[in-house]
């Protein structure tokens, strides 16, 4: 089978759980679509397809990537200082409902961090915060690698939860 037609089944095919997946790990929803097409972008874009034993296991591997990518990244953003500029409001300075929502925001989510168990506080900080690996988290608090995605994964699911519930 061409690979163009392994792509064309699997989006038919895995398209809707991929979506799924997304909107559950997507700490902004609006993410979803732009996680589903870089995650078929990226397999598109292999040098050497033919090699893939199981492309439905590396879409949801590149996806679960950029999905953690996507929200190291909103968690940095709203770990800065100010608000996003409003394209409507051509002032640099954020108005103040962006400014009371940006605090909003700022609020949950320290105190979604603050409720963490002590040890995921300290590997979800180091991670989201500053920009450590997961193995230089595990090598510096001397666990395995699973250990510390496990913690990260349920850092990231508690604070998800903390935040809908705020919602």
């Amino acid at each position: 089978m061409s690979w163009s037609k392994t792509l064309s089944d699997l989006f038919l095919n895995e398209r809707r759980k991929l979506e799924a997946l997304a909107r559950k790990r997507c700490t902004d929803p609006e993410q979803v679509g732009d996680v589903v097409q870089d995650a078929f972008l990226r397999l598109v874009r292999l040098p050497a397809p033919d090699a893939v034993e199981k492309p439905a296991h590396l879409l949801f591997k590149a996806a679960a990537n950029i999905m953690i990518d996507y929200n190291r990244r909103t968690f940095r953003e709203w770990g800065r200082d100010g608000g996003e500029l409003d394209p409507e409001h051509p002032s640099s300075t954020p108005n103040a409902e962006a400014t009371q929502a940006e605090t909003d925001r700022h609020t949950i989510l320290s105190e979604a961090i603050a409720a963490l168990p002590p040890v995921t506080r300290e590997i979800f900080v180091r991670f989201h915060l500053d920009g450590r690996s997961y193995r230089q988290i595990a090598h510096e608090r001397g666990m395995d690698l699973k250990t510390v995605e496990y913690h990260l994964r349920d850092g990231m699911k508690a604070c998800r939860r903390h935040a809908r519930e705020r919602a």
